[in-house]
Protein backbone atom coordinates (compact mmCIF):
# COMPACT_ATOMS: atom_id res chain seq x y z
CA UNK A 1 0.00 0.00 0.00
CA UNK A 2 1.14 3.61 -1.02
CA UNK A 3 0.29 7.04 0.05
CA UNK A 4 0.44 9.77 -1.69
CA UNK A 5 0.11 13.42 0.14
CA UNK A 6 -1.08 17.04 -0.68
CA UNK A 7 -3.36 16.08 -3.31
CA UNK A 8 -6.59 17.81 -4.40
CA UNK A 9 -9.86 16.02 -4.97
CA UNK A 10 -12.60 17.79 -6.88
CA UNK A 11 -15.61 17.06 -8.91
CA UNK A 12 -16.09 17.10 -12.77
CA UNK A 13 -19.39 16.44 -14.13
CA UNK A 14 -20.34 14.31 -11.20
CA UNK A 15 -17.06 12.23 -11.90
CA UNK A 16 -14.84 12.79 -8.38
CA UNK A 17 -11.27 13.13 -9.55
CA UNK A 18 -8.18 13.79 -7.90
CA UNK A 19 -4.74 15.96 -9.17
CA UNK A 20 -0.98 15.93 -7.08
CA UNK A 21 2.13 14.47 -7.63
CA UNK A 22 3.54 10.50 -7.70
CA UNK A 23 7.05 10.07 -6.96
CA UNK A 24 8.42 8.17 -9.31
CA UNK A 25 9.68 5.32 -7.91
CA UNK A 26 5.69 4.68 -6.95
CA UNK A 27 5.03 4.72 -10.11
CA UNK A 28 5.36 1.29 -11.88
CA UNK A 29 3.67 -0.40 -8.56
CA UNK A 30 0.46 2.06 -8.92
CA UNK A 31 0.04 2.04 -12.58
CA UNK A 32 -1.08 -0.98 -15.12
CA UNK A 33 -1.54 -0.53 -18.46
CA UNK A 34 -4.57 -2.01 -20.60
CA UNK A 35 -3.16 -3.18 -23.19
CA UNK A 36 -5.23 -3.72 -26.66
CA UNK A 37 -4.36 -7.62 -26.20
CA UNK A 38 -5.35 -8.12 -22.38
CA UNK A 39 -7.27 -10.94 -21.73
CA UNK A 40 -9.89 -9.88 -19.97
CA UNK A 41 -11.13 -8.23 -23.25
CA UNK A 42 -11.42 -4.27 -21.35
CA UNK A 43 -7.65 -3.28 -22.82
CA UNK A 44 -7.14 -0.43 -25.73
CA UNK A 45 -3.48 0.84 -25.45
CA UNK A 46 -1.39 0.71 -28.17
CA UNK A 47 1.80 -1.89 -27.90
CA UNK A 48 4.48 -0.74 -26.07
CA UNK A 49 7.23 1.51 -27.84
CA UNK A 50 10.38 0.60 -26.03
CA UNK A 51 12.53 3.55 -28.36
CA UNK A 52 9.36 6.06 -27.59
CA UNK A 53 10.15 5.50 -23.37
CA UNK A 54 14.28 5.69 -24.20
CA UNK A 55 13.62 8.95 -25.89
CA UNK A 56 11.71 10.33 -23.36
CA UNK A 57 13.98 9.11 -20.29
CA UNK A 58 16.73 11.03 -21.97
CA UNK A 59 14.80 14.06 -22.33
CA UNK A 60 14.38 13.69 -18.36
CA UNK A 61 18.34 13.77 -17.96
CA UNK A 62 18.26 17.54 -19.21
CA UNK A 63 18.07 20.13 -16.92
CA UNK A 64 15.16 21.70 -18.26
CA UNK A 65 12.78 18.42 -18.62
CA UNK A 66 9.31 19.08 -18.01
CA UNK A 67 7.15 16.32 -17.09
CA UNK A 68 3.70 16.45 -18.01
CA UNK A 69 0.50 15.03 -16.32
CA UNK A 70 -0.53 11.19 -17.05
CA UNK A 71 -3.91 10.60 -16.72
CA UNK A 72 -5.47 7.40 -15.00
CA UNK A 73 -8.33 5.41 -13.76
CA UNK A 74 -7.63 5.00 -10.08
CA UNK A 75 -10.94 1.85 -10.35
CA UNK A 76 -12.04 2.55 -7.32
CA UNK A 77 -8.72 1.57 -5.75
CA UNK A 78 -7.62 4.82 -4.11
CA UNK A 79 -9.18 6.14 -1.10
CA UNK A 80 -9.34 10.18 -0.27
CA UNK A 81 -8.30 10.82 3.48
CA UNK A 82 -8.89 14.73 4.55
CA UNK A 83 -6.11 16.22 6.45
CA UNK A 84 -8.54 18.26 8.70
CA UNK A 85 -12.70 19.10 8.33
CA UNK A 86 -11.65 22.45 7.19
CA UNK A 87 -9.93 21.81 4.03
CA UNK A 88 -11.76 18.92 3.18
CA UNK A 89 -10.89 18.60 -0.79
CA UNK A 90 -7.10 18.75 0.38
CA UNK A 91 -5.69 15.54 1.84
CA UNK A 92 -4.16 11.91 1.06
CA UNK A 93 -4.42 9.39 -0.96
CA UNK A 94 -4.66 5.90 0.56
CA UNK A 95 -3.52 3.76 -2.55
CA UNK A 96 -4.55 -0.07 -2.25
CA UNK A 97 -3.95 -1.31 -6.03
CA UNK A 98 -2.60 0.19 -9.66
CA UNK A 99 -4.56 2.73 -11.65
CA UNK A 100 -5.25 1.95 -14.96
CA UNK A 101 -3.49 4.16 -17.21
CA UNK A 102 -5.65 6.32 -20.04
CA UNK A 103 -2.74 8.72 -21.08
CA UNK A 104 0.66 8.69 -20.39
CA UNK A 105 2.08 5.01 -20.53
CA UNK A 106 4.97 5.93 -22.52
CA UNK A 107 6.01 8.60 -19.98
CA UNK A 108 5.78 6.17 -17.40
CA UNK A 109 7.62 3.32 -19.54
CA UNK A 110 10.51 6.29 -20.06
CA UNK A 111 10.69 7.43 -16.06
CA UNK A 112 11.23 3.27 -15.67
CA UNK A 113 14.19 3.59 -17.92
CA UNK A 114 15.24 6.54 -16.42
CA UNK A 115 15.94 4.89 -12.90
CA UNK A 116 16.63 1.36 -14.64
CA UNK A 117 18.51 1.70 -17.83
CA UNK A 118 20.25 5.42 -16.92
CA UNK A 119 20.62 4.57 -13.54
CA UNK A 120 19.41 7.87 -12.40
CA UNK A 121 18.64 7.22 -8.71
CA UNK A 122 16.86 10.69 -8.01
CA UNK A 123 12.80 10.53 -7.37
CA UNK A 124 11.18 12.79 -9.47
CA UNK A 125 7.48 14.03 -9.15
CA UNK A 126 5.03 12.71 -11.54
CA UNK A 127 1.92 14.78 -12.33
CA UNK A 128 -1.31 12.89 -12.32
CA UNK A 129 -5.06 13.60 -12.96
CA UNK A 130 -7.17 10.35 -11.49
CA UNK A 131 -10.42 9.49 -12.07
CA UNK A 132 -12.02 7.97 -8.55
CA UNK A 133 -13.70 5.36 -11.27
CA UNK A 134 -14.93 4.90 -14.41
CA UNK A 135 -16.57 2.71 -16.45
CA UNK A 136 -14.41 0.90 -19.01
CA UNK A 137 -16.63 2.65 -22.55
CA UNK A 138 -16.25 5.52 -20.50
CA UNK A 139 -12.71 4.80 -20.09
CA UNK A 140 -12.06 3.97 -23.64
CA UNK A 141 -14.11 7.05 -24.51
CA UNK A 142 -11.37 9.70 -23.22
CA UNK A 143 -8.56 7.46 -24.64
CA UNK A 144 -10.08 7.42 -28.06
CA UNK A 145 -11.01 11.61 -27.60
CA UNK A 146 -7.14 12.33 -26.40
CA UNK A 147 -5.65 10.20 -28.92
CA UNK A 148 -8.29 10.85 -31.91
CA UNK A 149 -8.68 14.93 -31.88
CA UNK A 150 -5.01 15.78 -31.00
CA UNK A 151 -3.05 17.50 -33.14
CA UNK A 152 0.81 17.43 -33.71
CA UNK A 153 2.82 20.62 -34.04
CA UNK A 154 3.27 21.67 -37.80
CA UNK A 155 7.33 21.61 -38.90
CA UNK A 156 6.86 25.41 -39.23
CA UNK A 157 5.54 26.22 -36.04
CA UNK A 158 8.84 24.62 -34.45
CA UNK A 159 11.00 26.69 -36.77
CA UNK A 160 9.28 29.75 -35.24
CA UNK A 161 9.37 28.70 -31.93
CA UNK A 162 13.41 28.30 -32.38
CA UNK A 163 13.88 31.64 -33.63
CA UNK A 164 15.60 32.97 -30.80
CA UNK A 165 17.95 29.59 -30.57
CA UNK A 166 18.50 28.56 -33.63
CA UNK A 167 20.30 31.01 -36.73
CA UNK A 168 18.28 29.76 -39.70
CA UNK A 169 15.32 29.37 -38.23
CA UNK A 170 15.44 33.54 -37.76
CA UNK A 171 17.03 34.11 -41.08
CA UNK A 172 13.99 32.43 -42.64
CA UNK A 173 11.46 34.56 -40.62
CA UNK A 174 13.16 37.28 -41.46
CA UNK A 175 12.46 36.51 -44.87
CA UNK A 176 8.75 35.83 -45.03
CA UNK A 177 7.97 38.83 -42.68
CA UNK A 178 10.03 41.85 -44.04
CA UNK A 179 8.56 43.54 -46.74
CA UNK A 180 11.75 43.86 -48.90
CA UNK A 181 11.70 40.17 -49.25
CA UNK A 182 10.82 38.11 -52.35
CA UNK A 183 9.09 36.07 -50.41
CA UNK A 184 7.01 38.89 -48.64
CA UNK A 185 2.69 37.43 -48.22
CA UNK A 186 4.30 34.12 -49.49
CA UNK A 187 5.26 32.14 -46.85
CA UNK A 188 2.54 30.37 -44.17
CA UNK A 189 4.04 29.95 -40.58
CA UNK A 190 1.72 27.64 -38.75
CA UNK A 191 -0.94 26.52 -41.01
CA UNK A 192 -1.10 24.89 -44.38
CA UNK A 193 0.38 26.24 -47.36
CA UNK A 194 -2.45 28.03 -49.80
CA UNK A 195 -1.71 29.11 -53.60
CA UNK A 196 -1.58 32.73 -52.52
CA UNK A 197 1.20 31.42 -49.93
CA UNK A 198 2.99 28.49 -51.49
CA UNK A 199 5.55 27.93 -49.18
CA UNK A 200 5.92 27.05 -45.68
CA UNK A 201 8.41 28.21 -43.27
CA UNK A 202 9.93 25.10 -42.73
CA UNK A 203 10.68 25.16 -46.63
CA UNK A 204 12.30 28.30 -46.58
CA UNK A 205 14.49 27.06 -43.23
CA UNK A 206 15.57 24.11 -45.19
CA UNK A 207 16.17 26.34 -48.20
CA UNK A 208 18.40 28.67 -46.31
CA UNK A 209 20.48 25.72 -44.97
CA UNK A 210 20.96 24.21 -48.11
CA UNK A 211 22.33 27.46 -49.65
CA UNK A 212 24.49 28.31 -46.89
CA UNK A 213 25.76 25.41 -44.69
CA UNK A 214 29.21 24.19 -45.54
CA UNK A 215 30.23 27.22 -47.86
CA UNK A 216 32.11 30.54 -47.59
CA UNK A 217 29.10 32.12 -47.00
CA UNK A 218 28.41 30.08 -43.38
CA UNK A 219 31.03 32.30 -41.25
CA UNK A 220 29.10 35.66 -42.26
CA UNK A 221 26.79 37.28 -39.58
CA UNK A 222 23.39 36.30 -39.04
CA UNK A 223 22.24 39.60 -41.25
CA UNK A 224 24.61 39.49 -44.06
CA UNK A 225 23.51 35.86 -44.86
CA UNK A 226 20.35 37.08 -44.88
CA UNK A 227 20.83 39.75 -47.16
CA UNK A 228 22.90 37.37 -49.30
CA UNK A 229 19.34 35.08 -49.65
CA UNK A 230 17.68 38.24 -50.42
CA UNK A 231 20.53 39.22 -53.54
CA UNK A 232 19.80 35.62 -55.08
CA UNK A 233 16.09 35.27 -55.17
CA UNK A 234 15.50 39.11 -55.76
CA UNK A 235 17.06 38.02 -59.24
CA UNK A 236 15.38 34.82 -59.58
CA UNK A 237 11.60 37.20 -58.84
CA UNK A 238 12.86 39.58 -61.49
CA UNK A 239 14.54 37.73 -64.21
CA UNK A 240 11.18 34.53 -64.12
CA UNK A 241 9.12 37.79 -62.75
CA UNK A 242 6.16 36.28 -64.52
CA UNK A 243 6.53 32.45 -62.73
CA UNK A 244 7.26 34.11 -59.37
CA UNK A 245 4.23 36.16 -59.91
CA UNK A 246 1.76 33.49 -61.07
CA UNK A 247 0.07 31.45 -58.66
CA UNK A 248 -0.44 28.53 -61.24
CA UNK A 249 0.33 28.18 -64.20
CA UNK A 250 4.41 27.75 -63.15
CA UNK A 251 6.19 25.41 -61.44
CA UNK A 252 8.46 28.07 -59.56
CA UNK A 253 6.33 29.10 -56.76
CA UNK A 254 6.14 25.29 -55.71
CA UNK A 255 8.15 23.22 -53.16
CA UNK A 256 10.01 22.04 -56.00
CA UNK A 257 11.14 24.97 -57.47
CA UNK A 258 11.89 26.75 -54.31
CA UNK A 259 14.74 23.66 -53.23
CA UNK A 260 15.96 23.71 -57.17
CA UNK A 261 16.40 27.67 -57.03
CA UNK A 262 18.26 26.94 -53.80
CA UNK A 263 20.28 23.89 -54.95
CA UNK A 264 21.93 25.74 -57.63
CA UNK A 265 21.64 29.61 -55.78
CA UNK A 266 24.38 27.53 -53.79
CA UNK A 267 26.90 27.16 -56.48
CA UNK A 268 25.91 30.47 -57.84
CA UNK A 269 26.78 32.33 -54.20
CA UNK A 270 29.80 30.72 -53.92
CA UNK A 271 31.29 31.37 -57.63
CA UNK A 272 30.47 34.65 -56.64
CA UNK A 273 32.33 34.86 -53.37
CA UNK A 274 35.40 37.33 -52.64
CA UNK A 275 37.29 36.24 -50.04
CA UNK A 276 39.38 39.03 -49.67
CA UNK A 277 35.85 41.43 -49.34
CA UNK A 278 34.58 38.32 -47.37
CA UNK A 279 31.18 39.57 -49.48
CA UNK A 280 29.88 37.95 -52.86
CA UNK A 281 30.11 40.24 -56.19
CA UNK A 282 26.50 40.78 -56.53
CA UNK A 283 26.56 41.77 -60.21
CA UNK A 284 28.34 38.51 -60.78
CA UNK A 285 25.38 37.16 -59.21
CA UNK A 286 23.08 38.85 -61.59
CA UNK A 287 24.68 37.82 -64.30
CA UNK A 288 24.66 33.71 -63.59
CA UNK A 289 21.29 33.58 -62.57
CA UNK A 290 20.47 35.79 -66.47
CA UNK A 291 21.88 32.65 -67.79
CA UNK A 292 18.84 30.43 -66.51
CA UNK A 293 16.19 33.10 -67.99
CA UNK A 294 15.08 31.16 -70.96
CA UNK A 295 14.21 27.56 -68.35
CA UNK A 296 10.36 26.80 -69.26
CA UNK A 297 9.04 26.99 -65.20
CA UNK A 298 5.19 26.43 -67.08
CA UNK A 299 3.22 23.06 -65.63
CA UNK A 300 2.70 22.05 -69.39
CA UNK A 301 6.01 22.45 -70.29
CA UNK A 302 9.40 20.49 -70.33
CA UNK A 303 8.83 19.94 -66.65
CA UNK A 304 5.30 18.73 -66.25
CA UNK A 305 6.02 15.87 -64.68
CA UNK A 306 9.13 16.63 -62.73
CA UNK A 307 7.82 16.58 -58.65
CA UNK A 308 9.23 15.90 -55.44
CA UNK A 309 12.81 15.34 -54.41
CA UNK A 310 13.94 13.38 -58.24
CA UNK A 311 12.28 16.56 -60.13
CA UNK A 312 13.85 19.11 -57.90
CA UNK A 313 17.41 17.37 -57.82
CA UNK A 314 16.92 17.17 -61.89
CA UNK A 315 15.62 20.12 -62.58
CA UNK A 316 18.76 21.98 -60.72
CA UNK A 317 20.91 19.88 -63.13
CA UNK A 318 19.33 21.75 -65.89
CA UNK A 319 19.88 24.97 -64.08
CA UNK A 320 23.47 24.27 -63.07
CA UNK A 321 23.81 23.41 -66.89
CA UNK A 322 22.64 26.42 -67.78
CA UNK A 323 24.42 28.72 -65.99
CA UNK A 324 28.09 26.66 -65.73
CA UNK A 325 28.40 24.93 -68.93
CA UNK A 326 28.33 21.33 -67.15
CA UNK A 327 26.02 19.45 -65.60
CA UNK A 328 26.25 18.88 -61.59
CA UNK A 329 26.17 15.49 -61.17
CA UNK A 330 23.53 14.31 -58.17
CA UNK A 331 25.03 12.93 -55.21
CA UNK A 332 22.13 10.39 -55.27
CA UNK A 333 20.32 8.58 -57.99
CA UNK A 334 17.49 9.86 -59.76
CA UNK A 335 14.40 8.91 -61.15
CA UNK A 336 14.72 8.82 -65.08
CA UNK A 337 12.97 12.32 -66.41
CA UNK A 338 10.44 12.74 -68.93
CA UNK A 339 13.03 15.43 -70.34
CA UNK A 340 16.19 16.20 -71.05
CA UNK A 341 18.93 18.88 -70.42
CA UNK A 342 19.07 18.97 -74.11
CA UNK A 343 15.77 20.47 -74.77
CA UNK A 344 15.42 22.67 -71.82
CA UNK A 345 18.75 24.40 -73.08
CA UNK A 346 18.18 23.97 -77.12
Amino acid sequence: MVTIERVVRSEQKGRVIYQGNLMSHHADALSTIPLYNNPDGTGYQRPFDSARALSYAEYLQQDDACLTPIILNADGKWTFEPYDNASPDFGRLVCQGPARVIDGQHRLGGIDKYHRQLNNNQPLPVPFLAFHVLYPEEEVSIFDTINTNQVGLTKSLLVYLKRDREEYARIAIDLAERSDSPFYNLVVVVTKKTTDRPFTLDHLKRAVELMIQGTPLEELSLEKKRLAIMVYFREIARVFEEAWNSKTAFKLRSVMGLMSCAMVGRNILEAAWHPDKEWIDEGEVKKLVWKMHSFDWSRTGQIRYASGIPGQRYVSQVLNYMVFGVPVKAREPVASPKFTIEDQVG
